[in-house]
């Protein structure tokens, strides 16, 4: 509940923070006439709706296992994920449409060099939200996608200042240029988040290590034989796994359940809690 508060906390003021840049881009853009701060503004206030599903997404995937969700609650950060990206579809192809229209009525004024300052300080604010929630929000999927999100604003104020001061020293064309250059970095940007979420919806195993040590730790065992069938999940921070314990055919039940006691209490002490064991016990083949 102390890390969910304190998550909570850091999402607010990004929320805040992406509101204040949202404004200091937006006035710019419109003082200035440059698109390209026009396009970093529109992308701005995206992330305070953004922080906000993030966050609401984040409380409801730390929710205990209940009825109807016997596996908690972990993939609702995916499914929050999903929606922050899909709002970053729709308004960069208006932010697109906005790009193409001012290239089809020729060569438009210069960027007034006002823009340039609102440029600089957007930057600064940016730089300032993403390194919140990197540092503060580890160990959440939403929490990274969403600095990830406001680290690409870093970039794509870099970029925008690039366009708005050679937009303001020499052509206007050079701000258009860096608004569909923002474009281009806000496409793999959603195609990276993609594939990182890939892993959580197709239920992808661990790294081959996490098996191995399973493995080793019902080997340890007296009493287990040997194992097979072990294959595991992972599911936002946690890993589901399941083996097969092959034991001596003529051991009591309640032994049995001994062994897997012991080996789930193993687990649990070498991977922190983190893994999710269910067992099957079976006889171990006799040899001769």
């Amino acid at each position: 509940m102390e890390n969910e508060g304190k998550l909570g906390r850091i999402f607010l003021a990004a929320m805040l923070g992406n509101a204040a840049v949202s404004l200091v881009k937006i006035l710019g853009g419109l003082l200035s006439g440059s698109t390209a701060l026009l396009a970093d503004g529109s992308d701005s206030i995206l992330n305070v709706a953004s922080s906000g599903i993030a966050y609401h997404y984040y409380k409801r995937s730390r929710k205990p296992p209940d009825e109807k969700h016997p596996y908690g609650h972990v993939r609702f950060e995916v499914y929050g994920s999903i929606l922050i990206l899909l709002l970053m579809a729709a308004t960069f192809s208006f932010v697109g449409f906005m790009a193409v229209d001012r290239l089809a009525h020729g060569e438009p004024e210069l960027v007034d060099k006002i823009g340039i300052a609102f440029a600089v300080v957007s930057i600064l604010l940016n730089a300032l939200v993403s390194s919140l929630l990197r540092v503060h929000g580890r160990g959440s999927q939403i929490a990274l996608a969403e600095s990830r999100h406001v680290s690409l604003d870093v970039a794509e104020g870099v970029t925008t200042l690039a366009g708005v001061t050679l937009g303001s020293l020499f052509s206007a064309y050079y701000d258009l240029a860096a608004t569909i250059i923002i474009l281009g970095m806000v496409s793999y940007f959603i195609y990276e988040t993609l594939q990182d979420l890939r892993s959580q919806i197709i239920d992808t195993s661990p790294p081959s290590e996490v098996l191995d040590a399973i493995r080793e730790e019902a080997m340890r065992i007296h009493g287990v034989k040997g194992v097979h069938a072990l294959r595991a999940r992972v599911v936002g921070e946690r890993i589901y796994a399941d083996l097969h314990l092959e034991v001596d055919p003529h051991l009591s039940v309640e032994e049995a359940h001994r062994l897997c006691d012991e080996l789930e209490k193993s687990i649990e002490r070498r991977f922190e809690g983190r893994v999710d064991l269910t067992i099957h016990v079976e006889p171990a083949p006799s040899h001769g």
